[in-house]
């Protein structure tokens, strides 16, 4: 197990998309999948320096309806990259609205380039 969480943070490539204050938020391009032109899968991450904290999200949004879902959470230290606590539970679908931080992700993901 300690061998293959090595590997995935390896492969991470956490982009700065936007802030407010001391919280960042980042989009993981190696893990844009489309599945349409309007819905992709991606794992953001959203830190929060001064808790220490990284939130690490696998979300589906959708474009078109703008809503996104969550599928997967981990809560890490940031500092350390230690997990605290992990979720795989998911609600359904949430509205973000034009000044979100998820808004800006979903611009920033369907502005990187990427094959259809």
């Amino acid at each position: 197990m300690m061998v293959f969480s090595s590997v995935a943070m390896a492969a991470e490539d956490m982009r700065f998309v936007d802030a407010n204050g001391a919280t960042g938020y980042y989009v993981d391009v190696a893990t844009i999948s489309f599945k349409d032109t309007n819905v992709v899968d991606a794992d953001i991450a959203v830190i929060k320096a001064k808790e220490n904290r990284r939130f690490i999200y696998a979300v589906e949004f959708d474009r078109e309806k703008s809503t996104y879902q969550i599928s997967r959470s981990t809560v890490q230290a940031y500092d350390t990259k230690e997990t605290i606590e992990t979720s795989t539970e998911t609600g359904g679908p949430q509205p973000y609205g034009a000044s979100s931080p998820m808004k800006s992700m979903v611009d920033f993901i369907f502005q990187f380039p990427h094959n259809d």
